[in-house]
């Protein structure tokens, strides 16, 4: 008798165990944002949505953009469009239009469909998946192991390799001066060699990637100061809740003329024994007053524009990324980066000025 008490008692516990864990996915008819160490997103999302932590893994649904920054991102759901940073990246779902992948290892894994245009940046890439469309790549190394490509692939790197296994039904480029392995066959259109990868292409590789982890380190920054300086960001959206030109003119200002009188006051204390310890201090300051305007430029840009169209209370933590990411993808577009960090470093001092260096010499 003891043991059918135990038989029930088992059976009973089981079908709790598994009542936990037969939690169906969700529909979000919304927006969508989750920021946490680590991250499993199953649900099915209506919309756009942006995941950022250590460990990501997306095997849901989004009916637009899926943006991932983190360490490690997985992806093997569906997408329409994809936008992926991180260390090591892992693609082996279905995004039905275009992606950007930026990050070190980087793999596209045999069963991953990209329908559409697919733009790479990494250290080392490996494609097993198929490609719908075009191609471009800007790596150190490049694998094609069983993939399937439809359009044309343009490759920078120094070490291509496409095996036997593998099917380009468009055309191929790879730098003149690259080591290359390519499986005769493989390749069902042109063949063509680039310029050599020493000049420019190679710079543009190095560039992009040292803003990808610039951009990177700036999010580790801005959430550590968004959970140790919460009211600092807080009194940032009060200060600047009804923003128009004036107001931008002003930051702008103030901003130009701390970065134009502090090396002068820096210099003078430096001419002065008695003021050199106070002129490194002020240095310090200084450097670390100009690596904080972009968090909060960027922080400014995302509380307007979420203000200005998703009209909703939102974490922090998503405000700032999602004004920091902005930044970074105007910091890639030729022509208008230069003016785009000249702006965003001016007006960022004028606001951590009005937010924090004002207050300091205030009495309140």
């Amino acid at each position: 008798m003891n043991v059918k008490k135990t038989l029930k008692i088992l059976v009973c516990i089981l079908i709790c165990f598994m009542m936990v864990n037969s939690v169906q996915a969700k529909t979000i008819d919304h927006f969508h944002s989750e920021i946490d160490s680590d991250i499993k997103m199953e649900d099915e999302v209506n919309g756009s949505t942006f995941l950022a932590g250590s460990n990501l893994e997306m095997s849901g649904k989004a009916d637009g953009v899926s943006f991932m920054l983190g360490n490690k991102v997985e992806f093997n759901g569906n997408s329409e469009y994809a936008l992926f940073v991180g260390n090591s990246i892992e693609v082996s779902g279905n995004i039905n239009k275009d992606a950007f992948v930026a990050g070190n290892i980087i793999e596209v894994k045999k069963g991953a469909e990209l329908k559409r245009d697919v733009v790479i940046v990494g250290t080392e890439v490996e494609i097993q998946g198929n490609i719908s469309r075009n191609i471009s790549i800007y790596a150190s190394s490049v694998n094609f192991k069983g993939s399937k490509i439809d359009g044309n692939i343009k490759i920078y790197a120094s070490n291509v390799i496409v095996n036997d296994k593998t099917v380009v039904n468009g055309n191929l480029s790879y730098p003149s001066d690259a080591s290359v392995e390519i499986a005769e066959g493989s390749v069902k259109g042109k063949i063509n060699k680039t310029e050599a990868i020493s000049s420019d292409e190679n710079v543009l590789v190095t560039m992009t990637m040292s803003k990808v982890w610039s951009f990177m380190s700036l999010l580790m920054v801005f959430a550590v100061l968004s959970l140790v300086m919460s009211k600092v960001f807080v009194k940032l959206q009060k200060e600047y809740d009804n923003f128009d030109f004036n107001k931008g003119l002003e930051a702008f200002t103030k901003g130009l003329m701390f970065l134009i009188i502090m090396p002068i006051v820096i210099f003078v204390l430096f001419l002065m024994s008695i003021g050199i310890p106070l002129a490194l201090i002020l240095l310090a300051l200084y450097f670390v007053i100009i690596y904080l305007s972009t968090i909060f430029t960027g922080y400014l840009i995302g509380y307007k524009l979420w203000q200005r169209f998703f009209n909703k209370d939102i974490n922090m933590l998503v405000i700032g990324i999602f004004g920091i990411a902005i930044l970074f993808v105007l910091s890639l577009i030729p022509g208008i980066s230069v003016i785009v960090s000249a702006l965003t470093m001016i007006i960022g001092i004028g606001i951590i000025y009005d937010v924090i260096l004002k207050g300091i010499g205030s009495s309140e």
